[in-house]
Order: structure tokens, then sequence, then C-alpha cells
């Protein structure tokens, strides 16, 4: 077995769970660390067990094959253009940009480097998503033609974070990538998205730099339509209690995450906070459509992060497709065209509802 060295660029909370991964791959020999400021990267690398290290050794250093790039969102760019110039495979954090400009550019690097990108749309991995996408694939729900995705959370992300401050980047390509991406994907053996209308009412969370609000209207190319509801204010503030279970309290106190997606045979209800999935079948009846619910899919909380978010899997199967040879499983490309709707849906936002055509 072939080991790589590989080095993480951005060493806070979501630079240590690439670090985890890299540390659990038997695919990975030495870690390397880099944060621009010298001390914090020093002190976060002895934190972590890996190695620090400057942006110019990481790049210069051929032993190293791959970065992943868990840096704020205004240095994706930048450092994913430096490393896939030098020769590493990257993985980089959404958004693969803080314009539709920066997001096509970072693909015409890939394509002039021949280079190895993928974007970190951790929900391919995630069984939740994978199971539903299974089902589609099978046919069991027939044509997908509506999908529609309730989210409503507490403000988690705190006063004077760097997401609540922005850098110049938007919620919808920070978090709610992860959820457009998910409907483009529930409808791509079929349709791609023709036009966007997205609507935010005023803030709530004055402290935010962004919109704290979304209601995001897809209308696919064959008639399908999509539809994402993000509130991020509504749920009670959770404060963590070692005596209640997290998820079922958040189940009860305003927290949701759901899809729902309807095709012409069929549906699926995915609920994180009830840890269920459900798979529905239309049947036709004497007096009018029946509807059965067929399958059931629980998991406990040890599977949370398997079933709903599985960045650790993602970044196993990242580095070991790296340490083989083989190419990106979620190609760029289609990245891309997440992040193409994302910045539609905030360009109809900042025209006060108008529907953007792609």
């Amino acid at each position: 077995m072939e080991k790589i060295n590989i080095a993480v660029l951005g060493l806070g909370g979501m630079g240590g769970t690439h670090v985890g991964a890299a540390k659990a791959s038997p695919y990975v020999d030495k870690i390397y660390g880099y944060e621009p400021d010298q001390a914090r990267r020093e002190a976060r690398a002895k934190e972590l067990e890996i190695i620090p290290a400057t942006l110019e050794e990481i790049l210069a250093d051929p032993s190293i094959k791959m970065v992943s790039i868990a840096a704020s969102n205004d240095a994706h760019v930048s450092l994913a253009e430096a490393s896939l110039r030098a020769g590493k495979a990257v993985l980089c954090e959404k958004p693969m940009g803080d314009t539709l400009e920066q997001a096509e550019h970072l693909i015409k690097v890939k394509n002039e480097t021949n280079g190895w990108l993928q974007i970190g749309f951790e929900l391919h991995y995630s069984k939740m998503y994978q199971q539903v996408k299974q089902w589609i694939d099978e046919g069991k729900l027939g044509d997908v033609v509506n999908v529609q995705c309730r989210y409503y959370c507490c403000e988690f992300h705190k006063k004077n974070s760097w997401r609540s401050k922005n850098y110049g980047s938007f919620l919808i390509g920070e978090k709610l990538s992860h959820y457009l991406d998910l409907q483009r994907w529930f409808f791509s053996n079929t349709e791609v998205p023709a036009t966007v209308y997205s609507l935010s009412a005023p803030k709530v969370v004055e402290y935010f730099n962004h919109r704290d609000n979304h209601q995001i209207m897809t209308k696919y190319s064959k008639g399908g339509v999509a539809t994402l509801n993000f509130i991020m204010y509504f749920a009670e503030t959770h404060k963590f209690d070692p005596l209640v279970e997290t998820l079922k309290k958040q189940s009860e106190d305003g927290h949701f995450l759901q899809y729902h997606i309807c095709g012409t045979k069929g549906g699926v209800e995915t609920d994180v906070f009830r840890r269920r999935i459900r798979r529905y079948e239309y049947a036709d009846g004497e007096e009018n459509i029946q509807v059965h619910i067929k399958e059931v899919i629980e998991f406990d909380k040890e599977e949370d992060q398997i079933y709903f978010h599985n960045t650790h899997g993602q970044n196993l199967r990242v580095i070991e497709l790296v340490a083989k040879g083989l190419p990106p499983e979620v190609p760029a490309e289609d990245a891309l065209e997440t992040m193409r709707l994302c910045f539609a849906a905030e360009k109809s936002e900042d025209a006060g509802g108008e529907i953007i055509k792609l």
C-alpha cells in the first residue's frame, strides 16, 4: 500500500476534522499543517500532533501529494490555485469562490494544470442521502418532480465569528450550498436547473453581515420544482445538557432539517432530527390515490455524522482516491453548477425577487 504525505491548510475547527481523517487513513504517512500566523500555526500543530509548515514549504515539497483546504472562505481560491499549480491534489471546502467568476477561474486553473480537484460536498457521502439517490436510481420513485427542503435552526455561529462577519462571502454559498447541491443531485437523472427565484425577509440577527433567511425556488428543465426554506434563528438556542440527548431535544424545540422528495411513483422523507428515512409508494385506488409507507430506516446517535454530515468519510475516501491515482468522485465541474445556482439565488434576492435564468 502506497502512503502519501498530506497538508491541511487552515487549522481551525474544520481543519481539525480534516486532520482527524488523515490520521485515520491507512494511506497517510506524514501530516503537515499551515496557518498564516506562525504562533497559531505552531500551537495548533502541537495540539493536533502534526508537523507545522509554511505555505511555501508545503508547496515546494514534492513528497506532499495532497492538500485539504479548510481555511476561511476568502482564502479558498488563492490556496487552491497555488496548490494546483504546485502539482498537488486538492480537496477544498465550499464555497469554491466568493463570486461566480472566482469559481469559474478555479475550474480554468484545474484544466490548465490538468489538476486533481474535488469540492467538499460531503452530503454525497452521507448514508441518508445516498439511500435516497439509490432509491431514485432504482426507479422506486419514478421521475422526481418535486423536492422540498425545510431547514430551521438556532443561531449557532455566534457574534464576531468569521461567519457572522461574512468576509465577503454569503450564507447561501457557505451553508445552503449543501442543500441546493442535494436538490440538483436528486434531479440529476432527468433535469438540470433552469430558473431560480429567491426572496429574503428583513434580518432578525442584526450582527450578521449577510441575510439570515432564504426562500429559494428552482424550476428545473422539464418542469420539476425544488424549494429550500431556511431560517437560522427560529429554533430554541441550543445549550448542551449531558442528561438530554441532543437531537431528541432539538426535534421538539423548533429545529427542522427535512427533505420531501416526490416522484411519479413514490416519495421519500428524510428527517435529521428524528433520525429517520421513510419511503412512500403511490398506487391507484378505486376512490383516490393510495399512499403507503413501504420502508423505514432509523439510525442511532453514534451514526449521526455517517448518516447526515459525513465529512470524515468523504475525506477518508478522497485520500484513498488520491493515493490510488483515481479521479475525483464528485467532479469540480459539478460543484461549479451548484455554485452557479447559489450565486443566481443571491442575485435574485439582490434584485428583490427577480427570476434568474440559468
